[in-house]
């Protein structure tokens, strides 16, 4: 089963949990049927997901075509317009802006040289030769204050130095003219431009589908699985249910034969139970199965039999030789009085 971190059992369980309820009261038979409906349904999803990971596989491809002739595209229409700036700079009517803090250059540079050198020799009658050693530090501590107060300064140059490039750049494009094959490659690029987000939404789509088509297999494998439970157990309560139904008709049946037998009673004041052929009062009898029901005895008059209320709880679905060994009784008496009875045994 494939696993990521939605497929734990107690994600799952929250999905399958309400998809299985109605299952609970389903007939075997239903079952067999619901069992099959999802067993197509996991063959359709895996068709769908077959279908899904092709369209993955192609859209991908025609992805890689258009980033592949979008970059060509774009690589000409680079080159056209490098080479035509370049012609127009190079034809000195437009003059690129000079930067106005040459880093090496300047005139605060020049400054702070100067006040490095006058520190320096402002040092010289104390430390002699070795005040030069003092210079860098002369040097980098002006060029610090220096670039502190004059901070408002630089930010305004800079400023105005970006628009001067802005400016120069804007004229050269102005003075850019693209060629027919230049404006059909930009058509283009705008056309290969729209199908690479139009194939980037339907991967995502696909993708998504595709996540959601996995787990849903994976809920219906895991619901496949417990249509095994849901069977056994649905046999079970059909198997009890024919059992209960059995013995109710079996009982009403039985009750039919107790009738019978106490009218075939002629003398019921001598009359003795078959089994212990002790005397008892023959409107209290109870009506047995000589062979038990659950052992597939039939509720008919020559496998019935009135016995003492006494025998009758004792003998419960014991069959009649193990019961008469348990209590004591000759087998083969008792089998004479019962077929004396017209009863089988």
């Amino acid at each position: 089963m494939a696993r990521s971190y939605y497929y734990n059992d107690q994600k799952l369980n929250q999905y399958i949990q309400p998809r299985i309820k109605k299952y609970y009261n389903y007939t075997h038979q239903k079952l067999v049927e619901e069992e099959i409906t999802t067993k197509n349904k996991i063959e359709n999803i895996s068709n769908k997901i077959k279908g899904t990971e092709t369209n993955i596989k192609e859209t991908n491809e025609i992805l890689s075509k258009l980033n592949g002739l979008l970059s060509d595209l774009k690589y000409k229409n680079s080159q056209e317009e490098q080479n035509s700036k370049n012609q127009i700079r190079s034809k000195g009517d437009l003059f690129y802006p000079t930067e106005p803090l040459n880093p090496i250059f300047n005139v605060r540079n020049f400054v702070c040289i100067i006040i490095s050198v006058v520190g320096v020799m402002s040092l010289t009658d104390k430390f002699g030769e070795g005040a030069y050693v003092f210079f860098i530090t002369f040097f980098v501590v002006s060029r610090i204050i220096a670039g502190f107060v004059l901070k408002e300064d630089d930010r305004r140059v800079e400023a105005e130095y970006r628009e001067r490039v802005r400016e120069y750049n804007n004229q050269i494009n102005a003075k850019f003219k693209p060629s027919n094959e230049y404006t059909k490659n930009t058509q283009k690029i705008s056309k290969i431009e729209t199908n690479i987000s139009d194939a980037d939404q339907l991967l995502k789509k696909c993708y998504s589908d595709l996540r959601s088509l996995k787990f849903e297999i994976v809920l219906l494998k895991k619901i496949l699985f417990e249509f095994k439970r849901f069977k056994k157990r649905a046999s079970e309560r059909e198997r009890t249910a024919k059992i209960n139904a059995f013995e109710s008709k079996t009982r009403s049946g039985a009750q039919n034969i107790k009738d019978k037998l106490l009218k075939a009673v002629r003398v019921k004041s001598k009359w003795s139970c078959p089994y212990c052929s002790k005397a008892s009062d023959v409107n209290v009898a109870e009506a047995d199965h000589i062979h038990p029901v659950n052992k597939g005895g039939l509720t008919t008059m020559q496998n019935m039999v009135l016995i003492c209320k006494k025998c009758n709880s004792k003998k419960t679905n014991l069959m009649l030789r193990v019961f008469c060994k348990k209590q004591g009784y000759d087998y083969d008496d008792v089998c004479d009085r019962l077929e004396r009875l017209g009863k089988d045994v």
